[in-house]
């Protein structure tokens, strides 16, 4: 009976070491000065450090707040303090770093060790909060996505996608032409440049509208005697309805369909070759012409020149930029 007590306590520091041993979360344990005492295998692995290389540290030097992504700078850690002054505290936006000097997001807790009314230090346990973050990214662009699906729809509708002119000036002879570069337009009058809105249209497969919109415009400027190269997505390669559409508009105004330059990336005929291969023919067979861009960064460039009718190379930027200055390119 004796015995009991001492067992007692024995059992309950194994069933403590079990605990912390195997809990998933970070545990901290701290004296009254902030300094650690101890810690978990979790915290240890989290780190990147053996747990007792962290004995005796700061827990300051763990826990960072880094509002939005900023670093510290002249804001006062809060876990010190609360260590010190003996309250509870929670923060969800906070930030670990690890022994390489980067940083995981984590959620974390504080509740102060007390025996009999006297503070201890405090106990702090956290979580790797990177998942969570991540979805919320997700979600976050998701529904800017979407936002982007309702101001693309209205801007088709109240006619506020509009068209700029690029000229495309030969060097030696040819005839000059330009290029269709497409532009939505806010309420306001304000351009938008599509790398902000193409995403989501060809996500939510409004892209085909917008190619089908481009190509209708492409069409007017040819009629009245203009020379337009224009791009085509991915998602249009292949279009049966852009065919028509073309093919009808062009007999409607009469336009030279030589005038028309359909371009189509590389990338764009990954997916189905012999799709693209008889969507190109049908352009050439209407009379239109047809431009490979972004040359040279696609899979099978010359295997690609051998199955399609093609009447331009657009040669990457990337191997051209430096052209007068790099023997390489």
């Amino acid at each position: 009976m004796g015995d009991e007590p001492a067992l007692f306590a024995e059992l309950l520091n194994e069933i403590h070491a079990a605990v912390l041993d195997t809990m998933l979360e970070g545990v901290v344990i701290a004296d009254c000065a902030g300094r650690i005492m101890r810690v978990n295998a979790a915290t240890a692995r989290m780190i990147g450090q053996a747990a007792e290389e962290l004995e005796g540290i700061s827990v300051e030097y763990l826990f960072h707040e880094r509002p939005e992504g900023l670093t510290l700078g002249n804001r006062r850690c809060e876990l010190p303090d609360a260590i010190r002054e003996g309250r509870p505290v929670a923060g969800q936006h906070d930030f670990v770093t690890r022994a390489d000097g980067s940083s995981i997001p984590v959620a974390y807790s504080v509740a102060p060790l007390r025996c009999q009314g006297t503070l201890h230090g405090a106990v702090v346990v956290f979580r790797d909060t990177s998942s969570e973050r991540a979805e919320q990214v997700r979600l976050a662009r998701e529904l800017d996505s979407l936002t982007w699906v309702g101001r693309l729809r209205d801007a088709l509708q109240e006619g506020r996608l509009c068209l700029h002119a690029q000229p495309i000036v030969p060097l030696a002879g040819g005839e000059p032409g330009e290029e269709l570069l497409l532009r939505m337009q806010t309420r306001g009058g304000e351009e938008i440049l599509p790398t902000a809105f193409l995403p989501a249209a060809e996500k939510y497969g409004l892209i085909v509208e917008i190619d089908h919109w481009v190509a209708a415009q492409a069409v007017g400027l040819a009629a009245r005697g203009r020379r337009v190269f224009f791009n085509l997505s991915a998602r249009t390669v292949g279009d049966r309805d852009l065919l028509r559409l073309v093919g009808r508009l062009l007999d409607d105004l009469g336009a030279d369909a030589s005038r028309l330059v359909f371009e189509i990336t590389e990338t764009a005929l990954i997916h189905d070759l012999d799709g693209a291969a008889d969507f190109t023919r049908a352009l050439a067979g209407l009379g239109c012409q047809v431009a490979l861009d972004d040359f040279g960064t696609g899979f099978g460039s010359f295997a690609s020149l051998k199955r399609l009718p093609i009447s331009y190379l657009k040669i990457d930027i990337e191997f051209v930029r430096n052209l007068p200055s790099s023997r390489a390119n």
